[in-house]
């Protein structure tokens, strides 16, 4: 009876490591589920100090939202932002990024500090904002406050890629950007 109970855990502790070695229900899995609403306050970019919906006023255009835990702003992820923001520029027709800040609630500091960050980096496809509320993000995102970066791709309004990171630079922009097939 024993060495059946020990078989069945065996092969149950195979099948979970099989399962995360595959990836399945790992947050990178594109889910093809319409963009959620964004509201959030504009820092750099248009509508400069205003509440917007910034998912509905990019629409069906390629975007990137890129959603920072704020206590875990660095410079690697500025550079994979850098990164993101040049090649977007030079190869995502109609391509942005939106660029969301999570925190509690610390509008004002960042309407103040996120242009700074936008004097030293010299963004030009990115809009920097910052979410005014839970600083767990929109729930509808399904943002993990684990991860320090969340990354959601779309393209036509609908959600092509979702990556997440707990640490990351420019060297990851590249499997971000296979989200967007070049045009044949």
């Amino acid at each position: 009876m024993n060495r059946i109970i020990c078989r069945f855990v065996g092969s149950l502790a195979i099948t979970g490591l099989l399962l995360l070695m595959s990836g399945a229900g790992h947050a990178d899995e594109p889910s093809r589920q319409a963009v959620s609403k964004l509201e959030s306050v504009v820092c750099v970019g248009d509508q400069v100090g205003e509440k917007a919906e910034l998912a509905q006023a990019r629409g069906k255009n390629p975007t990137i939202y890129f959603f920072i835990q704020a206590e875990h702003w660095d410079r690697p992820i500025a550079r994979l932002l850098r990164e993101l923001d040049i090649k977007v520029k030079d190869g995502i027709s109609d391509g942005r990024i939106v660029a969301v800040w999570l925190s509690n609630n610390e509008v004002d500091r960042f309407k103040e500090h996120l242009p700074r960050v936008q004097q030293s980096l010299k963004l030009a496809m990115t809009t920097y904002a910052v979410w005014p509320g839970d600083p767990f993000g929109p729930a509808a995102w399904n943002i993990n406050r684990d991860d320090h970066v969340t990354i959601v791709t779309a393209r036509d309004g609908k959600i092509i890629g979702r990556h997440a990171y707990k640490s990351t630079n420019e060297g990851d922009a590249a499997k971000i950007l296979a989200d967007f097939p070049a045009p044949k």
